[in-house]
């Protein structure tokens, strides 16, 4: 074979010319520091205590890639997994979890028979589901572990509190049900100063003394996420359920959290193309952005189908060489431009989208702040095009 320039043989391999590597052709990367995962989740695990955590690891980890954290999540015996579905669930199960898994959200009657044999927990809310599920677990040999979501004000998923004596009936009725938790969703525990966080905890209070009344026991009781972890510590219960914190993330600047949490990542791409562009000149689809004076941009991927809000062209920054730089010109499909003026930059360069670099730093929450959105939603958006790689151990 020839070894021309961008090829790889058993003899010569240039990837960063070829534009591939061991693990696909993208130049997209989600840099994630395990060893800063560890961290945040020991740091929390000492704070919560004595409540146990729920870790949410729903859409894929919140697009951080959940087969790159089980082994970190796995030395931690005491933390369960929180997913939405039984795709999700059984995906776990597949990567080798032995550890407990609940799904928190509705599942479909069809997927029962599909997830009975997962030892997993289920949650439920619509009474007309509980004789359909004492029916698939009939043959199983022990009783499901059931989680009863209660509405308290989220008006989303769960059974009222006032009737949530006749449903607890409806359940007593199966003898291979046990109803093993009681859980609600908060509306706004990134502000803790509203109103509805008392009356939700006054109603879920209330669901929890029905429930251990009925029952002759405790259950599980889980209401607090990330954000309640530090504005309403009150809320903790016996579980809490924490997702965007063990990342080190923040929805708000509320309260006083648990210190010594990080960020465990960085977002970054490479410069591919470079023009040097005189005054009057436009760049992009529609010439939305015309540059005012003689300038250099440079092209990086990280488009839209890659997570990329179209909106942020022409208003978003990127790092290139420890510098902020705008974004100019319409966000496309695969890639973004910038303006880097008179900086000397080459092809290969860094681009850092989230993250640090000479002393400047770019954070989810800023970009969440500028596209008036939360962090779940920016992480959410991260598609397949851009590569997960995990770093430390």
């Amino acid at each position: 074979m020839t070894d021309l320039p961008g090829s790889y043989s058993e003899f010569s391999y240039t990837p960063k010319l070829a534009g591939i590597d061991d693990l696909g052709s993208s130049l997209i990367t989600l840099e994630f520091f395990l060893d800063r995962f560890r961290s945040n989740l020991r740091i929390l695990s000492d704070w919560l205590s004595p409540a146990g955590i729920i870790f949410v690891v729903k859409a894929d980890a919140y697009g951080f890639g959940v087969e790159g954290l089980l082994p970190i999540i796995s030395e931690f015996e005491q933390i369960a997994l929180g997913v939405a579905t039984p795709d999700e669930a059984l995906e776990l199960r597949a990567l080798g979890f032995g550890g407990r898994i609940l799904l928190m959200g509705y599942t479909h009657p069809r997927c029962y028979y599909q997830i009975k044999h997962s030892d997993c927990e289920l949650s439920a809310y619509r009474p007309e589901n509980i004789p359909l599920i004492a029916e698939a677990w009939q043959d199983i040999g022990r009783p499901l572990k059931l989680h009863v979501k209660v509405d308290t004000g989220m008006t989303r998923l769960g059974v009222r509190v006032d009737e949530l004596r006749a449903f607890l009936e409806l359940i007593a009725k199966y003898d291979n049900i046990s109803v093993a938790g009681l859980f609600s969703h908060l509306v706004s525990s990134e502000a803790p100063q509203l109103p509805v966080n008392r009356r939700q905890a006054e109603l879920f209070a209330e669901a929890v003394a029905i429930a251990t009344d009925f029952l002759g026991y405790r259950p599980e009781c889980h209401l607090a996420n990330s954000e309640a972890v530090v504005n309403l510590p009150q809320l903790y219960h016996d579980s809490v359920r924490i997702g965007q914190l063990a990342y080190g993330i923040r929805m708000s600047d509320a309260g006083q959290g648990p210190q010594g949490l990080q960020q465990c990542f960085r977002l970054e791409s490479e410069v591919v193309d470079i023009h040097r562009i005189a005054a009057g000149e436009g760049v992009s689809y529609t010439h939305s952005w015309v540059s005012s004076r003689s300038t250099t941009v440079i092209t990086f991927p990280y488009g839209y189908a890659d997570g990329m809000w179209r909106q942020l062209g022409n208003r978003a920054e990127v790092l290139v060489g420890g510098q902020r730089v705008p974004v100019v010109g319409n966000v496309t499909m695969d890639y973004l431009m910038a303006d880097v003026g008179d900086a000397a930059v080459q092809l290969g360069d860094r681009v850092t989208i989230i993250g640090e670099d000479g002393g400047q730093r770019i954070t989810i929450e800023d970009v969440a702040r500028q596209l008036d959105t939360v962090p779940y939603e920016v992480c959410c958006r991260w598609g397949r095009r851009v590569r997960r790689t995990y770093s430390g151990s």
